[in-house]
């Protein structure tokens, strides 16, 4: 672990505005789902929410070592850093129109987002590896974050992951620092990753399916009708309803992980706590789960040409046949015939 000790100057580097304004309130939002608000995380900062929201200048070193020790003494979950990072996915990080312009190389999108992520996220320097057919991001340390540099670590993770699940389908994640929870729980946060711990060296490594370039169109285009989906269907930023904290989480991941335990579980409650508070609200989980299915469903079929089997399985639908029988009770309609009359 190569973690740089502290100069006069580096002392006064930590002053100087570095993070940009819009990932601290994106984090600031994402924590709120969680019941942890803006004004516990920002003490002694200095800042309140509503000057972030308005500031150009960013947020400095020092501040946010503040925002991250409240963060972490907070949360419950250490995979929630990791989560987080995976909302800073090509959206979040404003590169929708960059990964069309760049669909047919796979190494060049790759080289792409790790430069964006280096100057936007200047946090880690990211050092990308390119031999063969596989890509190597290490992580090294640019400030000394002390023991919160476990918690950036599984944010930068989190984002790694999210980008490139899109492009591939074979990736290992290592973390130098230990977990202190099973496999099987980090493998419910990046199901289509290999997850170690205490390893020599923070680093991802990643592997192109076959024929990457020829699917990316693919994977792409679906990443895209996810994106129109979300925007159709934007959740609002009331937290106080849970109806609208619940659509967020299903927005995120409609799939087969979301269900109602899982769903009240990220929201720190019971599920018969969960649905007495969406009966409350005249709501269901069932009912808004299928909204956005639906939705999305619409979407895959009107802006891709995956296989009907596929978008069952993104959806969460056990098969093909099940994922028609809905889509046909909420539409009147097959897949197949919505899919010929576009």
């Amino acid at each position: 672990m190569d973690v740089p000790t502290r100069s006069v100057q580096d002392t006064q580097a930590y002053d100087v505005p570095i993070l940009p304004t819009r990932y601290v309130t994106h984090f600031l939002r994402f924590m709120e789902q969680y019941g942890i608000r803006p004004p516990a995380l920002l003490e002694g900062t200095g800042l309140d929410a509503a000057e972030l929201e308005s500031s150009e200048e960013g947020m400095t070193m020092n501040e946010l070592l503040i925002l991250l020790r409240h963060a972490s003494e907070l949360s419950e979950d250490e995979r929630l850093p990791f989560e987080f990072g995976k909302q800073l996915d090509i959206n979040a990080h404003g590169l929708v129109g960059a990964a069309v312009l760049w669909q047919n190389d796979y190494f060049r999108l790759v080289e792409m987002i790790i430069e964006y992520e280096r100057v936007c996220l200047p946090i880690h320097d990211l050092r990308l590896t390119l031999k063969d057919e596989t890509v190597q991001i290490q992580l090294h340390d640019i400030w000394d974050l002390g023991d919160l540099r476990s918690f950036m670590i599984r944010i930068y993770m989190g984002s790694i992951y999210e980008l490139s699940r899109h492009i591939c389908r074979d990736m290992l994640l290592e973390f130098d620092t230990p977990t202190n929870l099973t496999a099987e729980q980090w493998q419910q946060a990046a199901p289509e990753a290999i997850i170690r711990f205490n390893a020599g060296a923070a680093c991802a490594t990643l592997h192109p399916a076959q024929h990457a370039g020829a699917n990316l169109g693919q994977e792409l285009s679906s990443f895209l009708a996810r994106h129109r989906s979300r925007q159709d269907l934007k959740a609002s930023d009331d937290n106080s309803s849970v109806t609208e904290r619940v659509r967020r989480q299903i927005l995120d991941d409609p799939g087969l992980s979301c269900t109602l335990e899982r769903v009240a579980q990220n929201l720190q409650m019971t599920p018969r706590s969960l649905r007495r508070h969406l009966q409350a609200e005249d709501c269901s989980f069932r009912d808004l789960r299928n909204e956005i299915r639906c939705h999305y469903a619409d979407r895959y079929l009107a802006d891709t040409r995956m296989p009907l089997s596929t978008i069952a399985y993104k959806l969460g639908f056990s098969d093909q046949a099940s994922f028609t029988r809905a889509y046909r009770s909420w539409t009147g309609r097959t897949p197949g015939q919505t899919r010929r009359r576009i």
